[in-house]
């Protein structure tokens, strides 16, 4: 461990950009997710996922949180690829509270760093050389790579990074079952914290399509907090019908929209 004491479940981020299979050749593709609340149904904000170079070192991803499908962007997350593709650096901020969080790799190794909000100080740790992680998004190229254990049944354990800690905790993930979505056939794979904890502490349920490995459904504790400061539980899905591959998307647009303080 190399960051401070206590326990914190609250800043999960594997919704961050999960969702696509490699393909054979870097490619520009866009998604969208469409997060409700698991009790209403009530649509909470929208997920708009570019990416640039998918599959190749220093691919880019950027994610606008929007208000709904075609409002202003509240929060915004930019992500980069290295040869580690479990381990990408990011960046995530909310315009709401000024939170802030994310990986950064610098001359002496990478850095986690996080900001409660704009008047709070900017805490920061860096993380030791050899220790291996799983940051953010880099959950979905986890879950790929250990695939055929997973299909087969297998429990597989990892050190996910919990900005909010500047640290990591363990935690593991298991095929819970065979589903369809969109007639498609899935794998439901559910993430909980290892130990003791894992008792307690609520999963992450998330199903990706058998045959590319595509996400096409989240539900648990989400990166996007409430107005009372916890954090959302909602169920995210990404309707195939909206994925475009083959196109060049705008990452410069993106990041000169502006962030928005409070929804419409």
């Amino acid at each position: 461990m190399f960051g401070r004491p206590g326990i914190s479940f609250g800043c999960v981020l594997v919704t961050a950009a999960l969702g696509l299979a490699a393909p054979l050749h870097a490619v520009d593709l866009s998604f969208t997710g469409y997060a409700r609340d698991r009790q209403s149904g009530a649509l909470l904000y929208v997920e708009s996922h570019l990416v640039r170079g998918f599959g190749k070192v220093g691919e880019t991803r950027i994610v606008s949180y929007r208000c709904s499908a075609e409002g202003p962007p509240f929060a915004r997350k930019e992500l980069i690829y290295g040869a580690v593709r479990e381990e990408p650096e990011f960046t995530f901020v909310d315009a709401r509270s000024g939170y802030t969080e994310g990986l950064r790799r610098m001359a002496d190794g990478p850095r986690v760093f996080q900001q409660d909000n704009a008047r709070s100080p900017r805490r920061e740790e860096r993380i030791p050389p050899n220790a291996v992680i799983v940051s953010d998004a880099g959950f979905d190229e986890f879950v790929r790579k250990h695939w055929v254990e997973l299909e087969a049944g297998k429990t597989v354990r990892f050190p996910f990074l919990i900005p909010s800690r500047l640290d990591f905790l363990n935690f593991k993930v298991k095929k819970h079952r065979d589903t369809r979505i969109d007639e498609a056939p899935a794998s439901a794979i559910r993430l909980n914290l290892s130990g003791v904890l894992g008792w307690f502490l609520p999963y992450i349920e998330v199903t990706y399509r058998k045959s590319d490995q595509t996400l096409l459904r989240y539900e648990g504790l989400t990166n996007i907090r409430k107005d009372d400061g916890g954090n959302h539980v909602a169920v995210i899905t990404f309707p195939s019908r909206e994925r475009k591959t083959g196109v060049a998307v705008d990452l410069a647009r993106a990041r000169s929209e502006t962030l928005v303080a409070r929804c419409p």
